[in-house]
């Protein structure tokens, strides 16, 4: 089976290199140049968890109370050119009185939200030299209307901790999903219907709460 031509350096040596399947042969990437004591340059292979090398954001929203008996709270919805795959999620929050057995379900829709009232912020590139994220953020003030093929894609049940905990009695929970620990495949957003919601089914959040959610994504 032929896999293409070898790339070669500028005196037609072969360079060390990968094959990626459907583009060919492409050379290896070497990490940072490291001088020894006897001035003797080298440089590792470059190794890294997919994707980190992809454009990538996050969209953070912190000490905020949600909408009273809130449904989806923030949705994560997907891209027309793109496909938006998630890789980390952080979640947490404090009450005015330590609070047990709240939860936000993470729902994935394949069908988009209409209705309701919602804002569109904006979320933070992690390299400046990147376009604008072309997945768009719903964060709601008012319920959407959800159509009923969702499914709960992950369950998280907290304690939330005192918004103003003395010393040493702080136990606020946190919840933290990071795909680079995980050997699947990551929540993928295909197309402007497919959303991945935060939802708290329609639970009053305890009183004086304040939410603090982190979501970051790749576009590819």
């Amino acid at each position: 089976m032929t896999l293409g031509s070898t790339p070669t350096d500028s005196s037609g040596i072969p360079a060390g290199c990968v094959y990626v399947p459907g583009v060919g042969f492409r050379v290896l990437q070497g990490g940072t140049v490291f001088t020894d004591a006897t001035s003797n340059d080298s440089a590792p292979v470059r190794s890294e968890a997919a994707p980190c090398s992809k454009v990538t954001y996050t969209y953070t929203i912190a000490a905020t109370a949600p909408y009273a008996t809130p449904t989806d709270w923030v949705v994560l919805r997907g891209s027309a050119t793109k496909t938006v795959k998630v890789v980390r999620i952080e979640y947490s929050g404090v009450a005015t009185a330590a609070t047990a057995g709240n939860y936000v379900r993470i729902v994935k829709h394949t069908v988009a939200n209409t209705g309701g009232t919602s804002t569109n912020p904006t979320a933070i590139k992690h390299d400046s030299n990147d376009g604008a994220a072309t997945a768009l953020i719903l964060l709601y003030t008012v319920a959407p209307t959800i159509d009923g093929t969702s499914t709960i894609w992950k369950m998280v049940r907290l304690t939330y901790g005192l918004v103003t905990a003395a010393a040493g009695t702080w136990a606020q929970d946190r919840y933290v999903w990071d795909y680079g620990q995980e050997p699947y495949e990551p929540m993928t957003l295909r197309g402007v219907a497919q959303e991945l919601a935060f939802n708290l089914n329609s639970i009053s959040v305890p009183t004086g709460g304040l939410l603090d959610l982190s979501i970051t994504w790749t576009e590819e």
